[in-house]
């Protein structure tokens, strides 16, 4: 759907300015009059026309996880304090200093006031921002008459999925900086300053060792081709991304990536707690269990675990209990099917699965901070060596020299 700026009059002969979604300009002009609007000017924001500034921002413009789960709370807040919709909404974008998120807020508003949909509807109209079970969720309060609790559970939700997700960023950001370190060093090396000691290599007049030998054909090649090598490193990690957004390829690297031995266990919890807290909260807000599972399997990241859905699903909609279902795919651990198995049996699985993503959640950071452990002393091994074989192929020669003198 399409943006239209409009200008309209009303019977008053009040002057009313907006902006509204629809199919086309038609649409637009019947949706004003619908409203009992008098339509004097009707734009389309969107398409050839559109400002570049405004597809910049939009496009520049993203929604933290954190923000969401900032603006959740405060706008659960400020309904609970008695604020209308749109006056919270309002307050809401006026007070937030961040342009992505206050476009998005503006959107919402326009989507309530001037095409009158749900909140959920007006929310739909960014689903990057908005996941499924964020919409989901709002749906469910909506209907239900407790959208306030629901945004609540939305914003601690989301804030403990920012933490989780800051935790292993974090984490990470030293040992890819390292690894980024140390192999710049090492390509400056051969490329700028290795080639500068062959003629010294040459003057000794000897026969070089062999690894003096490999080095300096290593940094002649890097030396004269450093730009083909930067070149194709690019077109490489650019056919990479490619490959990946293509499902078979980036099912088999999910696939691969949960039998690795140290980050294989580390993805599958962190899989297991975001499954268990996603679908804890949607059978919390009254979502019923087969839509619950069909709108988290839309949140999984990993192609091999969001695989198994389809299956138990089906085992699901046949009347089979959930924690069977799950243990059928062997790809669960055995204490999360336990865990949702005893949830079923004592008709608290919503509270066990909430327990459930406690636990894996601390699993995951464990995971993670045993895994960064053993990754920073190892690089630096291994950066340590490289290095310690350079500088061994040039004093060899010099060692070797000094000996037959």
């Amino acid at each position: 759907m399409l943006r239209y700026s409009y200008v309209a009059m009303r019977d008053s002969g009040q002057r009313v300015e907006g902006v509204l979604r629809a199919i086309s300009r038609r649409e637009a002009l019947a949706k004003l009059l619908e409203q009992g609007f008098h339509p004097v000017a009707v734009e389309a924001d969107d398409g050839a026309g559109q400002d570049v500034r405004a597809r910049f921002a939009a496009v520049a413009g993203r929604v933290r996880m954190a923000d969401l789960a900032v603006f959740t709370r405060q706008l659960a807040a400020l309904l609970k304090a008695g604020l209308p919709m749109i006056q919270a909404l309002a307050t809401l974008r006026k007070q937030t200093e961040r342009r992505g998120l206050r476009r998005v807020i503006e959107d919402v508003e326009h989507g309530l006031t001037g095409e009158a949909m749900s909140l959920a509807e007006a929310m739909a109209q960014h689903p990057k921002v908005f996941d499924p079970v964020y919409r989901g969720l709002v749906h469910s309060g909506e209907e239900g008459g407790k959208l306030t609790g629901v945004l609540e559970q939305l914003a601690s939700h989301l804030a403990r999925a920012a933490r989780l997700r800051g935790q292993i960023l974090g984490a990470f950001i030293y040992p890819f900086f390292l690894l980024l370190m140390g192999v710049s060093a090492v390509f400056v090396l051969m490329a700028f300053v290795i080639p500068k000691f062959e003629q010294l290599f040459k003057s000794f007049g000897q026969n070089l060792p062999w690894p003096t030998r490999l080095m300096i054909g290593v940094s002649g090649f890097t030396a004269q081709w450093w730009w083909a090598i930067l070149l194709g490193v690019g077109v490489a990690a650019g056919l990479l991304v490619v490959a990946l957004r293509k499902e078979s390829v980036r099912f088999t690297v999910d696939r691969a990536a949960l039998r690795l031995p140290l980050f294989g266990p580390m993805f599958r919890k962190m899989e297991v707690a975001r499954i268990a807290r996603t679908l804890g909260a949607l059978l919390d807000g009254g979502v019923q269990i087969v839509k619950a599972l069909e709108i988290t399997a839309q949140t999984v990241r990993n192609r091999a675990v969001r695989a198994t859905f389809g299956p138990i699903v089906r085992s699901v909609s046949e009347g089979n209990p959930l924690g069977e279902a799950m243990d059928k795919t062997g790809l669960y651990p055995a204490l999360a099917t336990n865990l949702v198995r005893t949830g079923e049996e004592t008709g608290e699985l919503t509270q066990m699965l909430g327990e459930l993503a406690e636990i894996y959640d601390d699993e995951a950071e464990r995971s993670v901070n045993g895994a960064v452990k053993l990754l920073e002393p190892g690089l630096i091994v291994i950066m340590g060596l490289v290095i310690a074989g350079i500088v061994a192929a040039v004093m060899l020669p010099v060692f070797q020299s000094s000996v037959v003198s």
